[in-house]
């Protein structure tokens, strides 16, 4: 593996990445959903989709060894569940995002956090933790374009090193926990940078293209983040959790829907308002992604689904 390349610490925020979390952070808490990645169903698909939420803050805590005393630093924190959750135990809990809204949410709530992309962390940030969690955001950690430039590799290199450094050497088992959606077969990079119309509706490039103009981001295959934390971090846990992720994403969709034909519909739109004037044509296209072709959910269905969702625990290498 290569050094880490200097020049990614200075890569400026995506602006779709800016932009989704812009149209999100007005509409899904509208529609009764504050919370951004996968739940823990422990097999049982009727387990409330809020209990499931519960579940997942409590075990990745756990598994980063976060108890009261503990400092924690959750990038892309979301609206705060793991940071809450944190707290409740009694932990020292920091959060990063690139949402403005989302720290205005936050801070509200009396939550330490800030408006930050890890990339851009100074000197200041270094041996401050004893766990990290990305917890859902390294998806937005590479673009396609950095694929098909065959940056991928050294912008995860580049994470694993910046947590590596976070990470307070003294800590006896300092530990990173991810979980990440991984491609299940890796496709070209420049079809994500295509318009959806170049494919069939509902082919897989159709699918992947919509998800490039709504998310902004680019997914690791299975292997790639072992390879990139090779000397910095050991990989001590893995679990496949793709059908939770399944299941929370068919709750996001059924409950959008409600929401869409209930009375709330008018709340819905009056809250998701200010994102369609200001970003009209970002919010037509997520909208058309996750209702429209429903390409946020296509790729956790099917056996087996074009995703993997890995819950990965690393204990960090002196």
């Amino acid at each position: 593996m290569t050094a880490t390349d200097p020049t990614i610490a200075t890569q400026p925020t995506a602006p779709t990445v800016v932009a989704c979390y812009s149209v999100f952070d007005r509409f899904f808490p509208a529609c009764g959903f504050t919370d951004l990645t996968d739940g823990m169903y422990d097999g049982d698909p009727q387990r409330p989709y809020e209990d499931a939420q519960v579940r997942q803050a409590e075990v990745l805590l756990d598994r980063a060894g976060v108890r009261h005393g503990r400092r924690v630093l959750d990038v892309g924190c979301g609206y705060g569940r793991i940071l809450l959750t944190a707290e409740a135990r009694g932990a020292k809990a920091w959060g990063i995002t690139v949402s403005p809204e989302q720290v205005r949410r936050n801070t509200r709530a009396g939550l330490n956090v800030r408006l930050q992309n890890y990339k851009h962390l100074g000197a200041e940030w270094d041996g401050q933790f004893d766990a990290v969690i990305a917890n859902g955001s390294l998806e937005h950690f590479a673009r396609p374009e950095d694929a098909v430039a065959g940056r991928d590799d050294a912008i995860y290199r580049h994470l694993f090193a910046t947590v590596h450094r976070l990470l307070d050497a003294n800590t006896i088992g300092a530990r990173f926990v991810t979980t990440a959606i991984h491609f299940r077969d890796r496709p070209d990079p420049r079809d994500l940078l295509k318009l959806p119309s170049a494919f069939p509706s509902g082919s897989a490039g159709f699918h992947w293209a919509r998800l490039s103009q709504s998310f902004g981001g680019w997914y690791p295959v299975g292997g790639q983040l072992v390879a990139c934390a090779d000397g910095l971090f050991r990989l001590v846990h893995e679990e496949d959790g793709t059908e939770d992720y399944r299941l929370t994403s068919e709750a996001w969709l059924a409950g959008v829907r409600r929401a869409m034909m209930s009375r709330r519909l008018f709340r819905v739109a009056r809250a998701s308002l200010p994102a369609f004037v200001r970003r009209p044509v970002h919010t037509t296209r997520m909208l058309r992604c996750m209702l429209g072709g429903e390409s946020w959910n296509w790729q956790f269905r099917g056996n087996p689904a074009p995703t993997v969702l890995l819950r990965q625990t690393w204990e960090r290498v002196a």
